[in-house]
């Protein structure tokens, strides 16, 4: 009897503030499929997206902004906020010192070379444009920018060799050089993690390593969740698991969590993410590879974002009940 009254005390008082007033939801993009566009008024992350070093400055020193500028005007017009994906590699500068070609995981509109720049000075050259492009600071922008970038995601899962072909500490310094120069180029710039690619055992050594050596560098951890080879989902979308990562190396940052693979209830495992301290959750979209969610719980989930957005704060009531609060004082509750 003790024991059910101590549970229960716990689920009356846990709750969790969050630091950022935007959308809670996102989703990953690709405007060219009219299915993955992203919601108004949320956030989108562009999947590998445009802010590719390949594709900005297929030459070195000629720089086309066609395609990224397309994502950040159709993102304006949608009142969508960006997460920017920057990938550090371009297939000229990498062939200046002979690296050896990868295979693209996003096919002929990717890049064929996945190592650590040649020149760390070509690259900050790409990065200082990219950056004053969309900044918003009124010098260099983009025609009829309105809505600058702010979040700069650097690269993706790089303990995965899909998508790195590079070490440890290839890694770090990719990650901390870049830190540095969006920084002073725009000081009020978010750094997001590098997404880590779940918490199966060798992601966790990974990372364990690597984030006592960038924890200066970020401003947002970030967790991707993504099914397993046998393809089951973590209940709790690794989020929990995460954290306790983030604490063992003594690292207090908000946690989003930019790839929701989600199998089972979405709606459970969401606000289970949210409880657990996930401040962004953005969902991998209707045509991602891997496991499919049901049409069924698509509507569900659907309906929980569209209800429940916009809100500073969750707190679990019992088991089975959250209450969602908002800023404006008013709060909401849901039953799952």
């Amino acid at each position: 009897m003790k024991k059910f009254f101590f549970n229960l005390l716990i689920f009356f008082i846990f709750s969790i503030n969050f630091s950022y007033s935007e959308s809670r939801f996102g989703e990953l993009t690709e405007i060219r499929d009219e299915k993955m566009r992203g919601k108004d008024g949320q956030w989108v992350r562009p999947h590998p997206g445009p802010f590719i070093w390949n594709h900005i400055e297929k030459e070195k020193g000629n720089f086309t902004w066609d395609e990224a500028d397309k994502h950040v005007l159709y993102s304006q017009e949608h009142n969508q906020t960006i997460l920017a994906t920057i990938w550090p590699h371009a297939n000229w500068e990498q062939k200046s010192c002979k690296r050896k070609k990868a295979r693209s995981p996003f096919g002929k509109r990717f890049t064929k070379y996945l190592s650590k720049p040649c020149s760390m000075d070509d690259y900050k050259t790409f990065l200082l444009k990219l950056v004053d492009r969309y900044d918003g600071d009124g010098s260099n922008d983009m025609p009829g920018l309105t809505k600058p970038i702010k979040y700069w995601d650097v690269m993706n899962e790089p303990e995965f060799k899909m998508f790195f072909k590079g070490s440890k500490e290839d890694f770090v310094e990719i990650f901390n050089f870049s830190s540095k120069v969006i920084k002073e180029k725009q000081p009020d710039a978010v750094i997001v993690m590098a997404g880590a690619a779940g918490m199966f055992p060798e992601n966790k050594k990974y990372w364990k390593s690597v984030l006592p050596k960038i924890k200066d560098h970020f401003d947002i951890a970030n967790i991707h969740h993504i099914s397993g080879p046998d393809g089951q989902c973590d209940k709790e979308l690794w989020v929990d698991e995460f954290a306790a990562l983030l604490k063992s190396v003594d690292i207090n940052k908000p946690i989003w969590l930019t790839e929701a693979m989600t199998c089972g209830a979405p709606v459970k495992a969401w606000v289970k993410a949210f409880l657990n301290g996930a401040e962004l959750i953005i969902d991998v979209g209707v045509n991602a590879p891997g496991k499919k969610m049901s049409k069924k719980s698509r509507k569900k989930l659907n309906k929980f974002i569209a209800e429940y957005d916009g809100f500073t704060s969750i707190k679990s009531i019992n088991k089975k009940k959250v209450e969602f609060t908002y800023k404006d004082g008013s709060s909401k509750t849901l039953e799952f």
